[in-house]
């Protein structure tokens, strides 16, 4: 069961309708993948039994909802912020889906896909490392609240993840 849709690509993380068949596919391999590291396994189970079958993207239990949704606290002299679960998966999902969609496996290799029909966009600011390093800094967030607050979540097995530079 999936916390997030093809249709939460929007915004800066907008991607093209017609790709949403590829992009479920995407969805499916890396919302688990990523929850299973940021939870651990019995967590993330725990998490996924929790999600309402009316409104299956919502969990009902407070101490999921804490994680599913954003944050910002006060810690010591920081604060600690978090965009939340979903916008932490649209993050990851939008870097690997966007990266792997211009390269093709061929019986040659891997090739570049180039459109004769299409422009090149003006350039907004905004890459796939930025989104990965964005879902990181959400994830790394998420990872404090829970050691945080460990008496809430006893069966946390979290993983590390790190910062890219580049593709």
């Amino acid at each position: 069961m999936s916390i997030i849709l093809n249709t939460d690509f929007v915004g800066k993380y907008a991607v093209s309708q017609s790709c949403y068949d590829g992009l479920d596919t995407y969805i499916e391999k890396y919302e688990k993948d990523f929850l299973v590291r940021l939870m651990g396994a019995e967590l993330y189970l725990l998490f996924i039994a929790d999600l309402d079958a009316a409104t299956p993207q919502v969990p009902q239990t407070t101490r999921f909802l804490d994680l599913y949704n954003s944050f910002d606290i006060d810690e010591s002299n920081c604060i600690r912020s978090s965009e939340g679960l979903r916008q932490m998966i649209v993050q990851f999902v939008y870097f690997y889906y966007s990266r792997d969609i211009n390269f093709e496996p061929t019986d040659s290799g891997m090739m570049r896909t180039v459109s004769e029909v299409s422009s090149i966009l003006p350039y907004t600011g905004f890459n796939l490392v930025e989104s990965y390093n964005e879902g990181i800094t959400n994830y790394k967030e998420i990872q404090w609240f829970i050691r945080d607050n460990s008496d809430v979540y006893p069966e946390e097995n979290t993983q590390p993840k790190e910062y890219t530079s580049g593709i």
